[in-house]
């Protein structure tokens, strides 16, 4: 089990993030790699945010998951245990919050400004399994 990590998510689990409108390719519709560099304030050093959609409403996901633009990408989680880098493997473990019950964290992707090439290559991939999900 990763660091950090109590259990992990079944590999069917469908997980989604928010993004920007500018993290979508408004030709293709596929997620660019933005979407999944983690921030450099800090709050990404737990891991990158996601969660299960439980058939929520565009609102209710964009207050669950702190997403003013209502702009989402989904995923699976067995599919982000397959992307590797060198000695790194991500994860994914349940994290619930109060605001969020299905919370969840992507964990492996450094955070730390001397492996950024390294978090890009990882973000190329999590954006390569990544797809647009519009809300019910």
């Amino acid at each position: 089990m990763p660091e950090g990590c109590q259990s992990v998510l079944p590999d069917q689990t469908l997980l989604i993030r928010g993004v920007r409108l500018k993290e979508i390719n408004q030709q293709t519709r596929k997620i660019k790699k933005a979407a999944f560099i983690p921030r450099r304030n800090g709050q990404d050093d737990d891991g990158l945010s996601v969660s299960q959609p439980a058939d929520d409403s565009r609102e209710r996901l964009m207050a669950r998951l702190s997403n003013a633009e209502g702009f989402f990408c989904k995923f699976q989680a067995g599919t982000v245990r397959t992307i590797e880098e060198g000695t790194i493997r991500l994860d994914v473990c349940p994290f619930p919050t109060k605001i969020d019950p299905y919370h969840a964290l992507i964990k492996g992707v450094p955070t730390s400004h001397v492996q950024a090439a390294l978090a890009t290559r990882l973000a190329e991939k999590l954006a390569a399994i990544a797809s647009e999900y519009v809300p019910p």
